[in-house]
């Protein structure tokens, strides 16, 4: 019977986060950039520190790609995408998008990643639906704006409900991330897999008996999935 499989993106199926990739890719030719590359850098320690919110970060971000329209900020975005696709993906993630699409799953695509990054890298991975960092272009401005906060976290888990009040998650549930701050919605999957995890999510894993995988390469049809430290 078909299910649902809901994949995470950054260092869940690709190798490396896109966001702050993504900015150089953007802006990394601009002089002016790399001192608000600075300031990025000096919220993600506030962040660390706790003085001040992670969607203050995504917004800091956001604030260079000004002077970009939708349609310029999408050309751009759509090569950056191009350069994932070619040697930014995990193979063992990809292996397990397609099994889950052999299967009929429904597949979702549950990101902070901004929405020009997340819905073309989709489109090309089969998913059926994303979830993500919208971004908007409210009139007499010169750039986007973050749409709402930051799908990250707390956000995130809201969004996935929001989405699933409309249009159910047919059973059974697979979830797949790297990280901690998806426990809550790995806790709740049928079959909850921790991709090439971080230390917090690995011994979560442990604890709540997730499958603990390493997706750098393909899996061997032979070969039993890590579940140890």
């Amino acid at each position: 019977m078909a299910g649902t499989a809901i994949f995470d993106l950054d260092r869940t199926i690709t190798r490396a986060p896109t966001w702050t990739w993504f900015l150089l890719h953007v802006n990394g030719k601009k002089p002016l950039f790399w001192g608000q590359f600075a300031v990025i850098v000096l919220r993600m320690i506030a962040y660390k520190l706790r003085l001040v919110p992670r969607t203050s970060i995504k917004a800091a971000g956001v604030k260079t790609l000004k002077g970009h329209d939708r349609a310029q900020l999408q050309t751009k975005a759509d090569a950056f995408v191009a350069n994932i696709l070619e040697t930014g993906l995990r193979p063992g993630a990809v292996a397990a998008i397609n099994a889950h699409k052999t299967r009929g799953d429904r597949l979702v695509l549950v990101t902070a990643a901004v929405d020009v990054v997340a819905n073309p890298l989709a489109h090309a991975l089969g998913f059926d639906q994303v979830i993500s960092t919208r971004l908007i272009w409210p009139a007499n401005t010169n750039g986007p704006v973050l749409d709402g906060a930051n799908c990250y976290g707390a956000e995130k888990q809201r969004r996935i409900a929001e989405v699933e009040a409309t249009q159910p998650f047919a059973s059974p549930l697979y979830a797949y991330s790297d990280h901690i701050s998806d426990l809550d919605l790995l806790v709740r999957a049928d079959h909850a897999i921790a991709v090439n995890p971080s230390s917090a999510l690995r011994r979560a894993a442990l604890a709540h008996g997730f499958e603990i995988v390493d997706y750098d390469a393909p899996p061997s049809p032979t070969s039993k999935q890590d579940k140890t430290p």
